[in-house]
């Protein structure tokens, strides 16, 4: 006869192997809470004590399978006793909290083979039970690894709470919010990034999403966009500014209370609203809640408690920031994504597409939008007709004007027109004032309200462009998560074929290896080498004509295994949608095998001006042209809705077309390479160093687009001294052979007032704008200052080129450039 002990180790091991569907779920008698050696399995929850809250298992709308571990208000079953599985699914608009993963912030998907325990360990652990094997999808990160859980409870206020054996918490939702705050709940900075509020993706999407509310170390209250983690207030659409004065370091908490007041509380006790109380003849009335919406506003929702037969709905009492289609980052982030217009209605913002354009992402409409139609041809013997297109007009509609490649002024209305519809890189102008025509290159940061006395004029194409006659479905284009007029690196490609119907629809040609070779004659004439590979001339016969041909530069990469087809496809027709006057357009492409090659406009002008040339070009010409490679990098860094960093801005990749316009080469590639070939790449070749910045040379800080403003700072300075940064300056006064870096010149002369040294003598025409060549040189000098956390945006640097900001009030050069023996005497320093 069998012993107890071996029977009752029978039964055990009879309990684990059983399937977790098979577990008697908790849920079933209506628990308050979960104990120690019970079990939540789908589509079970429990619930607070009073029955209005609930935390469980919420299939998703998308589809029921699949389940969410969430807390939420218990109003479309009136908080009703009743078996689990019969109750309907919460509306989205009642989830306050969802489980996220610390380490990634993805939200777990649960499946009926799934179940919720308080483990033997001791802690709360969801886990799947597919394929055999109990695989942890989620565990909340507890106070304590000393104590063991016991039970998890859910309070009436909506707090989700851990106990430990013995008493205490181990962890509790309320100290890890998500898009939702429940009266009684707060925010306060934390060094786990946790304590702020996060929007969802979309209403019925519990994925994470564009915008969060946070407080900063230093105490400021801050909405943030496309920024999750750390604290930098660039990414910041609103803030409060509550870092000074009595949120000076840190300490300020946000919170929201029972009468329905969102507000936040500085360090010394003073108190603001962010949204104000509701009546005191309606506290206890009503269900509130204040939520972080996927918009990027933050909403106080409220709704009856006694309303009859369960038809009442939430309602709006406060919101905050105000006018929210005009917030934006300083680095020029919207609400809304490039080519789309922002519209506030009643209870949202609402991200519209200008006539002729269509939504990216029809489910996420801030994605932005894109043309119907095929972009203009702006090179060669294809070269677009004016006539091909029309202007749309839509009053009350504006856009990003600082990110203008031309303004207009004074101008009617009709020759506006004429000049947008006969510039083959316009997208839109916009009539401002009745007099100034604004050409703009690309859509940002659009907003229609009856206070934008701008109008909007929208190029669109009227006729098929013969070379695309035969392509059908022109819809095509917008499956794909593209963003018109710059580099929406694409990571959700489809099938080859839509694929090349695209590419014929956007102009931009894949060739074939044999094709560039024949094109170049067996890559004969080389144009140049740099960081990236060399680049060989070429010429392409119209598809037109038998006779005419179109001049090309072909670049060969360098070999690479960072990138796969797929991948180099998508990133070159996102190129080959970058259209700038200070841009080298892209043709084409060929990812044959283990070729990569780039097919590019060709400029007959070459590289910008040669340093230490026996001919200086004229200054204004230098100035013009600088302006224009800053609004180029500009455009880069802030025209669209994933900024790309060049990393290489040197003199050698800015080239001149036929009528001398500069043009950056070489944008983008650092993509198609992978970060780390580009870090190899660019740190090691011979001419490139001198326009890195220090720090990342030395891996001491991250590349972002600062790196580029550092880079642009240094080729300034070269422009306006026409000498390298590299070449060493003599001692003018005679004092043997020593010699300083051009830095150290041209900064002891800025700092002496005598920047008119810095030109030669064959500027005659730059005598009588010495304000504007000195106003040039400190920007240079500020775009190289040795703390990279001062340099100022590439938008900031335009608009000081532009003369926004008078010269005195930029700062001195760096002292660390004026160490050097002094080439000026103190006493010939100007006041």
């Amino acid at each position: 006869m069998a012993s107890p002990c071996r029977g009752a180790l029978c039964l055990a091991l009879c309990l684990l192997v059983l399937p977790r569907q098979q577990r008697s779920p908790a849920a079933a008698a209506q628990s308050t809470n979960l104990t120690a050696g019970a079990a939540l399995a789908p589509p079970g929850y429990i619930t607070s004590p009073s029955g209005v809250f609930a935390f469980g298992f919420r299939a998703l709308d998308s589809d029921p399978t699949q389940f969410i571990l969430a807390t939420w208000l218990r109003l479309a079953d009136g908080a009703a006793n009743g078996s689990s599985s019969s109750s309907p699914a919460p509306p989205p608009q009642s989830v306050v909290w969802f489980a996220k993963k610390a380490g990634t912030g993805a939200t777990p998907l649960a499946t009926a083979r799934s179940a919720l325990s308080v483990t033997p360990a001791g802690q709360l652990a969801l886990e799947d039970g597919a394929n055999g094997s109990n695989t942890v999808l989620w565990s909340p990160p507890v106070n304590s690894s000393a104590k063991r859980a016991s039970v998890l409870a859910l309070l009436d206020s909506g707090d989700l709470r851990l106990l430990a054996d013995g008493g205490g918490v181990l962890w509790r939702s309320f100290e890890h919010p998500r898009d939702t705050l429940l009266p009684d709940q707060s925010v306060a900075w934390d060094a786990g990034a946790t304590g702020k509020l996060v929007s969802k993706r979309a209403d019925a999407e519990f994925t994470t999403g564009r915008f969060s509310l946070g407080v900063q170390a230093d105490g400021n209250v801050v909405l943030y966009v496309d920024l999750l983690v750390g604290n930098d207030p660039k990414n910041a659409y609103w803030q409060a500014y509550t870092n000074g004065g009595g949120g000076g370091g840190g300490g300020t908490v946000v919170s929201f209370d029972e009468p329905g007041r969102l507000y936040y509380t500085l360090r010394n006790g003073t108190v603001q609203n962010l949204a104000p109380p509701m009546p005191n003849s309606t506290v206890g009335k009503y269900y509130q809640l204040a939520r972080m919406d996927p918009d990027g506003i933050v909403r106080v929702y409220v709704r009856p408690k006694n309303a009859s037969g369960g038809n009442a709905s939430w309602t709006i009492s406060g919101a905050f920031p105000s006018n929210g289609c005009s917030r934006r980052t300083s680095n020029l982030q919207g609400m809304c994504g490039p080519g789309s217009y922002c519209v506030e209605t009643k209870d949202r913002l609402s991200c519209e597409c200008p006539s002729g354009y269509t939504h990216i992402d029809p489910q996420h409409r801030d994605t932005g939008c894109a043309p119907e139609f095929p972009p203009p041809s702006c090179g060669g013997e294809d070269y677009d007709d004016p006539s091909a297109f029309a202007l749309v007009e839509m009053p009350n509609t504006t856009w990003e004007t600082s990110l203008h490649y031309k303004k207009l002024a004074p101008a009617t209305e009709e020759q506006c027109r004429d000049y947008c519809l006969n510039d083959c890189f316009c997208a839109a102008a916009l009539i401002t004032g009745g007099t100034k025509c604004v050409e703009m290159a690309a859509l940002t940061n659009g907003r229609q309200a009856s206070d934008a006395a701008t109008k909007a004029l929208i190029k669109v194409r009227t006729t098929k462009p013969p070379a695309a006659a035969a392509a059908s479905g022109t819809r095509a284009v917008l499956h794909y998560r593209m963003i018109t007029g710059c580099l929406a690196f694409l990571s959700l490609a489809a099938i080859g074929g839509l694929l090349a119907q695209q590419q014929r629809l956007l102009g931009v040609r894949a060739f074939s290896w044999k094709e560039l070779y024949r094109a170049t004659n067996g890559f004969e004439k080389l144009l140049g080498r740099g960081s990236f590979g060399k680049v060989y001339q070429g010429e392409l016969r119209s598809p037109r004509t038998t006779t005419a041909t179109q001049h090309i530069a072909v670049k060969r990469l360098v070999a690479s295994n960072e990138y796969s087809e797929r991948e180099f496809a998508n990133e070159v027709q996102s190129l080959g949608q970058i259209h700038h006057r200070n841009l080298v357009g892209m043709v084409g492409y060929c990812k044959e095998g283990r070729h990569r090659m780039l097919v590019l406009e060709f400029m007959p002008g070459g590289s910008l001006f040669k340093p230490g040339a026996a001919r200086r070009p004229p200054w204004r010409w230098r100035a013009e042209a600088a302006l224009g490679v800053a609004r180029g990098i500009e455009y880069l860094h802030d025209g669209c809705a994933s900024p790309i960093i060049h990393c290489d801005i040197k003199p050698d990749n800015i080239l001149l077309d036929g009528e001398g316009v500069p043009r950056i080469t070489d944008f983008g590639i650092s993509k198609l390479l992978g970060g780390e070939r580009v870090h190899a790449t660019v740190t090691n070749v011979r001419g490139t160093r001198g326009y890195i910045a220090p720090e990342w040379l030395r891996g001491e800080a991250r590349v972002d687009t600062k790196a580029d403003v550092y880079s642009f700072g240094v080729v300034l300075l070269e422009m306006i001294c026409c000498r390298r940064c590299q070449e060493p300056v003599p001692d003018a006064r005679g004092a043997g052979d020593e010699t300083v870096t051009l830095f150290g010149w041209a900064g002891q002369l800025v700092g002496a007032r005598r920047t008119e040294m810095m030109l030669g003598g064959d500027d005659a025409d730059a005598g009588e704008d010495l304000g504007r060549v000195e106003r040039y040189a400190r920007v240079a000098f500020w775009c190289m200052e040795p703390n990279p956390s001062l340099w100022p945006t590439m938008h900031q640097v335009v608009q000081m080129l532009e003369g926004a900001v008078e010269a005195e009030v930029l700062p001195d050069p760096p002292g660390c450039y004026l160490e050097s023996s002094p080439l000026i005497p103190i006493a010939e320093k100007k006041e």
